[in-house]
């Protein structure tokens, strides 16, 4: 299980559910507010896979505001899902600005290879030592992958693709530069293919639309354009355009120490005990970093067990960065839906949720627990691949 699934459905959510007692009441309260705004939805009827997409569309913008990393997932979903290979993804990786100055043998594994404020951390590293972080698949998991072909014919159009994509995206799209209604359309259209992509990295592909172009041939870089047109892109496009409008966007410029435009703000999907999360954020102020999650809910009525949940799991993100690599100091969910971006200083936060319970103490609980569960899985996976041959 993941960190996460144990927060979700496992010990560390039960743990959270006897000593986070006034998750409760932040939840409600946050609830309040919330159903106090307008809601951004598209019009008309939409396919089920439209609310994550719409949602990992925004978060991808929103990260190339940040900073100009490469799309983790979205390389990682294209090589799971066995159009391209993982040395293809690394390489591509290996072009955005961020990963470009690395040394040659770390390029060669940039995927691997995540900033922090004061350098990187090496998931291989992870790896090695048990985690599934970033993982390059199993023979076991190749044997499934949907789209696998000889000599791997899509990956020329993918390449150009890319191409295209970074190039449009220095000209546009620099850290901390929100830019006029063409420019934000071309870039939602940009994002919204990446987030199809991404989708391929924690999900089968071939229950996502966009991938049915890839089964017959190798579609060209205009087939693939076009699969993002106005009418899918047009609810993705409206929530970055509340981002900016809502004054959202000028908050998190400030939580990031108002940065000028072209420095990046902060971090993309941050690394935090070998887990990342596609819509969470990490800005680097002066008196430390802000801890930042988007989510695109349209019910704002979420007071019980998914507000709760959320609010666990920022508080617990910020607690699990054990070594202080982040130097995490303050939390911040934006909804996107709503327009609406809430923050807070960390302890005051924790002592909240905790009731004035002493948080050093959980803290050290909550880790503690989190530590043995991580080893547990990691000696299990050790197990299953000796036996399998993995």
């Amino acid at each position: 299980m993941s960190i996460i699934s144990h927060l979700y459905h496992g010990e560390l959510g039960e743990w959270c559910q006897s000593r986070l007692t006034g998750s409760e009441e932040a939840a409600r309260r946050v609830t309040e507010h919330l159903r106090e705004h307008a809601i951004i939805r598209p019009e008309g009827k939409v396919e089920r896979h439209h609310w994550s997409q719409a949602d990992r569309t925004l978060a991808l913008r929103l990260g190339a505001l940040i900073q100009p990393a490469p799309p983790y997932s979205a390389l990682l979903g294209l090589a799971r899902a066995g159009l391209v290979t993982r040395s293809w993804a690394d390489a591509q990786a290996a072009r955005y600005p961020t990963h470009a100055p690395l040394p040659a043998h770390f390029r060669r594994r940039a995927l691997d290879m995540r900033p922090t404020p004061d350098g990187w951390l090496d998931l291989q590293t992870m790896r090695d030592a048990g985690a599934t972080v970033g993982d390059d698949f199993s023979s076991h998991e190749r044997d499934h992958r949907r789209f696998s072909r000889p000599g791997l014919p899509d990956e020329a159009p993918l390449a150009e693709l890319f191409e295209r994509i970074r190039a449009y995206f220095a000209a546009h799209a620099l850290p901390g530069h929100f830019g006029g209604p063409g420019a934000e359309k071309g870039l939602t259209r940009l994002c919204w293919l990446l987030g199809s992509f991404q989708y391929a990295y924690r999900n089968d592909s071939v229950e996502h639309p966009l991938f049915r172009i890839f089964r017959d041939d190798a579609p060209t870089v205009t087939q693939l354009h076009r699969t993002a047109d106005d009418e899918v892109i047009a609810d993705p496009l409206a929530l970055t355009q509340r981002l900016n409008a809502s004054g959202a966007l000028s908050r998190m410029r400030r939580l990031a120490g108002d940065p000028p435009v072209g420095r990046p703000w902060g971090i993309t999907n941050p690394v935090i005990f070998e887990h990342w999360d596609d819509n969470v954020f990490l800005l680097n102020g002066p008196n430390g970093a802000t801890l930042l999650e988007v989510v695109s809910l349209v019910r704002a009525d979420d007071a019980h067990t998914r507000g709760r949940r959320r609010l666990w799991k920022m508080l617990t993100g910020a607690w699990l960065d054990t070594a202080d690599t982040f130097r995490i100091r303050a939390l911040a969910v934006y909804f996107a839906r709503h327009g609406v971006l809430f923050s807070w200083n960390l302890d005051s936060y924790a002592g909240f949720l905790l009731e004035d319970r002493d948080p050093d103490k959980a803290r050290k609980e909550f880790v503690a627990l989190a530590a043995r569960l991580r080893d547990t899985d990691r000696a299990r996976r050790t197990a299953w691949r000796e036996t399998h041959g993995a």
